[in-house]
């Protein structure tokens, strides 16, 4: 075993311990995973409670109550956005970047150990989320739209906790390259929630706008397809795990060569 290696293992718990101990710290990144959580499911009840029933008759066979159980997401995942973002650029606005890359001189274990709290951080907000808006759907939809005990209900369910996740390594990556949180947040809020519904309207872009993540990372969260051209949900949230890949391993390459 090398040097370098055996130095990563030894330091990486410490930087874990350290990342997480900076995310406590800051009330913005401490409380926004609450928001996300508070604002996914409280705008699903209100979905669930007052549109479901009228959604229902407007439908007829093509409704897809998932569609709303898992509605909140849409406003709750611009809260873990602006987590995973501040999580990243808020020591590089700081200055506390220097006194990071000081204590953790090996970039790659300060990154990787930051990339991890968020995701462990992301994929609590994701379950927590998900298992409370899918409970909650069962009180407050009518009778018969969703059930506890079939496979589609879970499998959406685990969508949303998977989407979530890997929105908030996106996210990480993004800002690891932009470094700022108005750079970061300027092209992720409108790229997530107008930049990919405009395309997919544009008929020559669509076959290609399925492949952004948030497109297809959502399509495990519904029954049915909104359109011809989506993708199946689980070769959706296969190319949503490919984006956060990318984005980590190109976080990772920034870092390690980049000055701080």
């Amino acid at each position: 075993m090398s040097t370098a290696t055996t130095q990563m293992r030894g330091t990486f718990p410490a930087a874990l311990h350290a990342e997480w101990t900076k995310l406590r710290s800051v009330p913005s990144t401490r409380w926004l995973p609450v928001v996300a959580v508070a604002l996914t499911v409280g705008v699903g009840i209100l979905v669930d409670a007052f549109v479901a029933e009228g959604q229902r008759r407007e439908d007829g066979a093509e409704y897809d109550p998932f569609t709303l159980v898992h509605y909140g997401i849409n406003v709750g995942q611009i809260a873990l956005v602006a987590f995973a973002v501040l999580a990243v650029a808020g020591e590089y606005g700081s200055g506390t970047i220097q006194a990071s890359l000081a204590a953790v001189p090996d970039r790659r274990v300060f990154a990787a150990a930051k990339l991890t709290v968020i995701t462990a951080v992301a994929l609590v907000t994701g379950i927590v989320s998900s298992l409370a808006c899918t409970l909650s759907a069962r009180v407050f939809m009518p009778d018969g739209d969703i059930s506890l005990t079939t496979t589609e209900t879970w499998r959406t369910a685990f969508g949303q906790a998977a989407y979530l996740l890997l929105l908030a390594v996106i996210c990480a990556g993004v800002t690891f390259v932009l470094r700022t949180p108005m750079a970061s947040m300027g092209l992720l809020i409108p790229l997530i929630l107008l930049g990919t519904t405009a395309l997919t309207a544009i008929p020559g872009v669509r076959k290609v706008a399925r492949f952004l993540p948030d497109r297809a990372g959502q399509r495990i969260m519904r029954l049915h397809d909104f359109n011809a051209n989506e993708l199946d949900p689980w070769a959706g949230l296969a190319v949503m795990v490919v984006w956060a890949i990318a984005a980590a391993a190109t976080a990772l390459m920034v870092v390690r060569r980049r000055d701080a």
